[in-house]
């Protein structure tokens, strides 16, 4: 499996890519290439283009929810082509207004998706391949954003997460790949942990409990801010994620 980072909110020295507070991921894995979310803006489709992706070969779009940090770039995607899968929950198109009364769901409807693409919206886990699988519904989850899922790929070595933001809980996306696989070892995690704004006894927790699944590569970006990435640094083995990264499992 390859991921290459095309947005995120860090971009390293000297590579000039684009960085904005977002996140998009290229995924190839089974034959698979998946833009798993398209972030904020056409970021992902201009680093893209320097990074040397065509994702004009994307076999399926999969979005972690329908925030618009993950959703707005669609705007900017010049593809049609209903050969492509696109594999959401359906609750992505729930209008989510903040308290500043701004919107912040995603852009497009459901019928503009649909004459775009092949539209697959599930709460069920949805198998892409045999050994990849979008979430579906998480349980557990206790947050509004009841559309917030993730992907996992059964690897060799154990289990690899993939996510957006995890509003519905890391933890609880764990557990509920684990469940679904019937596969125990998680050997990877790349995505939004969603540790922005917790408490120092929260982080803890979580710190702790994936310190005892002892994850070999741990990749904590776009919503964990420095404060939960020093205190899971006490805990468990991090890694650096910057637009523009390959990461090979």
């Amino acid at each position: 499996m390859k991921i290459t980072v095309l947005a995120e909110n860090n971009s390293r020295i000297d590579n000039y890519l684009l960085a904005e507070p977002a996140l998009s991921l290229f995924v190839e894995a089974d034959n698979k290439k998946i833009l798993f979310d398209t972030g904020y803006s056409d970021v992902f489709l201009k680093n893209a283009k320097k990074l040397g992706i065509d994702l004009s070969r994307t076999t399926d779009i999969v979005i972690s929810h329908g925030h618009n940090d993950h959703t707005r770039g669609l705007t900017f995607l010049d593809i049609k082509d209903k050969k492509i899968n696109f594999i959401a929950h359906p609750n992505i198109f729930d209008e989510k207004v903040g308290e500043d009364k701004i919107h912040y769901g995603c852009p497009l409807s459901e019928k503009q998706l649909d004459e775009k693409f092949n539209l697959i919206l599930t709460a069920a886990p949805y198998f892409l391949s045999e050994n990849l699988c979008f979430l579906g519904q998480i349980e557990n989850n206790k947050s509004c954003d009841i559309d917030d899922s993730a992907l996992v790929y059964k690897s060799p070595e154990g289990l690899i997460i993939i996510t957006g933001c995890s509003h519905s809980g890391i933890i609880n996306i764990i557990n509920h790949a684990k469940k679904i696989t019937g596969v125990n070892r998680i050997y990877g995690i790349i995505g939004g942990f969603h540790l922005i704004k917790k408490s120092s006894d929260e982080l803890k927790n979580i710190a702790i409990t994936l310190q005892k699944e002892d994850i070999k590569h741990l990749y904590p970006c776009h919503c964990c801010d420095l404060n939960s990435k020093i205190l899971l640094a006490q805990y468990c083995k991090i890694e650096e994620v910057c637009t523009g990264d390959e990461i090979i499992f």
